[in-house]
């Protein structure tokens, strides 16, 4: 049987969760990043949540001044309430001149290590940020007596009933991995810059001794009074045994074209050129849903949500509207200011919050701007198609492409992976353009395979006749899917 681990929350949930609870009590924890990821404003969070349940909380500054702190507790909305600010110079006045047989360094750190525990022990705080290491680390004259000097104030530190959290701003010249061999456990805190739109701050657990959390990195964003982490997907850990709910479009040539309703948990792709009339066919299955008192997603990047939902509101019975309205969630997506996790995040929320049955998103193209740089669209839509399943929830996901089907290039290549393919087309007839439908992918049943004329009418979706396309000379027709 594995011994119990006591674990100290956070204050930040999502982090907690990525921690499996927390901290571990009375162990030393290394928040590391690089100057603006976030690392005093987790720690004053860390605090702020301690003393708010009663625990003794104290910060540490070899640093920034006791204003400073305030400033930045200001700026957040905060109090600093039940918590003890003590700052300590890294070298103090009263050094001794005289000392000749030891390095005055080594004198230096000593000395600053042990003001450190003192105060620390005296204080008898439950919680306990020092801020920050690189201070301690400019004292040592190299890397060995660093972690000498680390392994002693851990040992210390064991001695008192505080969990400590060590800030480290990574800001010394050929990093080396002293301070995080010296403690239980790390948290690495990143700031990546985009060519366009707001950083992206992500973090990851490289280690906790003794103690099981969840690997990889998690991107997390600081907003005015709180710090929200957004704990990467993992589609196995979820599941839910409600009544599942098959959706139809209500508009029976267009469900028998795609051989019945969409199957619960299935993921739909509509694929086809700008203004053919996706967000509109995407629309319709939302319409339905909501008039059957289902809960509905829509996630769009593109159109403007004002535009969205009177387009939406329109084509809602009056009758039962107020309803119908507060059943379609809605939310504008700008990718210059998101991030994948958040948006994952965000469809979570959906589904476990507000129990949505179907989620669209659109369209792809634009959320592959916000993951461009990873390359990993696949990889992120099958775990979310995955876990959208096992909640028993439909999706549909709208994809603009010019070209006939390419599953080699983004975004046809996702259509691999969804169960359901609808394409959409333009065509030539009589001098006129004109809009196509048809069925090209299944997974669970039959479909037709025929071409058929789409209309976009003030009543909504109406799938025509068959397209009679005239062949060219080598008997090839000229609408391609």
């Amino acid at each position: 049987m594995e011994p119990y681990i006591e674990r100290v929350p956070t204050g930040i949930p999502e982090l907690d969760a990525v921690l499996r609870g927390g901290l571990i009590r009375q162990r030393v924890h290394l928040i590391e990043g690089r100057p603006g990821t976030g690392k005093t404003t987790l720690g004053l969070r860390y605090l702020i949540h301690g003393a708010s349940i009663g625990h003794s909380c104290l910060y540490l500054t070899l640093s920034e001044s006791k204003e400073e702190l305030q400033a930045t507790v200001a700026s957040h909305g905060w109090s600093l309430e039940g918590i003890g600010i003590e700052e300590i110079m890294p070298v103090p006045p009263e050094t001794s001149p005289s000392q000749t047989i030891l390095l005055p360094t080594d004198t230096e750190l000593s000395a600053l290590v042990g003001r450190i525990a003192d105060r620390i022990a005296a204080s008898g705080a439950d919680r306990v940020v020092i801020d920050s290491m690189v201070e301690v680390r400019l004292l040592a004259r190299d890397s060995a007596h660093y972690r000498r000097q680390i392994i002693d104030l851990r040992q210390r530190l064991a001695q008192s009933k505080a969990t400590v959290i060590l800030l480290d701003d990574l800001t010394a010249d050929g990093r080396e991995f002293e301070l995080q061999s010296a403690v239980h456990g790390v948290v690495t805190l990143e700031q990546l810059e985009r060519s366009f739109g707001a950083a992206r701050r992500r973090l990851r657990v490289v280690k906790l001794r003794g103690g099981d959390f969840q690997s990889g990195w998690h991107d997390y964003v600081i907003r005015k009074s709180e710090i929200l982490v957004f704990p990467s997907l993992i589609a196995q850990e979820h599941k839910r045994d409600d009544d599942a709910l098959d959706i139809l479009s209500k508009v029976d040539s267009l469900d028998r074209l795609v051989g019945g309703p969409l199957v619960a948990g299935s993921s739909t792709m509509l694929l086809g050129p700008s203004g053919v009339g996706k967000s509109t066919l995407a629309l319709q299955y939302a319409l339905s849903a909501v008039e059957s008192g289902y809960h509905v997603g829509y996630f769009t990047f593109d159109e403007s949500e004002v535009m969205l939902r009177s387009r939406v509101i329109g084509h809602m019975h009056e009758e039962g509207a107020p309803d119908e309205q507060r059943r379609f969630h809605l939310r504008r997506v700008n990718p210059s200011r998101i991030s994948p996790g958040e948006f994952i995040w965000n469809v979570r929320r959906s589904v476990e919050d507000q129990g949505v049955r179907l989620i669209i998103i659109d369209c792809i193209n634009s959320y592959l701007d916000v993951i461009r740089e990873e390359k990993s669209l696949l990889l992120q839509m099958n775990e979310l198609f995955s876990y959208l399943s096992n909640m028993n929830v439909t999706s549909i996901i709208v994809g603009a492409h010019s070209a006939r089907l390419d599953t080699s290039k983004e975004p046809d290549a996702l259509s691999i992976i969804t169960d359901n393919i609808i394409s959409l087309r333009y065509y030539e007839h009589d001098n006129v353009v004109c809009k196509a439908i048809c069925a090209l992918k299944r997974r669970h049943g039959r479909h037709e395979h025929d071409v058929r004329v789409l209309h976009l009418t003030d009543a909504g979706v109406e799938i025509g006749e068959r397209v009679q396309v005239p062949l060219d000379e080598a008997g090839v027709s000229s609408l391609e899917f």
